[in-house]
């Protein structure tokens, strides 16, 4: 199995279980529910929310690193391509 298709299989099953955690301490919980089902509901959208902006900007970061290296390697071999060819 190709090693891309493996690496996204298992992002997106990451997403399909974070879609149902309640990630929430236990006074947390108490004070939520007593103001009202719906304002829980936001809470944990905003608490799943904060949870997955670090991997976010880790893998835009990621991303980047790779098309600056990937652009920095297709440079190099033009740059020898056009010596090899000269001399």
């Amino acid at each position: 199995m190709p090693r891309v298709l493996v690496v996204g299989m298992v992002v997106l099953s990451t997403f399909a279980l974070v879609a149902s955690a309640d990630a929430q301490c236990a006074m947390c919980v108490t004070a939520l529910e007593q103001n009202g089902g719906e304002l829980a509901a936001g809470f944990n959208r905003g608490i799943l929310f904060l949870l997955g902006m670090p991997y976010l900007v880790v893998g835009a970061i990621a991303v980047g690193h790779y098309l600056r290296k990937k652009r920095r390697d297709e440079d190099r071999g033009t740059h020898s391509e056009l010596q090899s060819s000269l001399g």
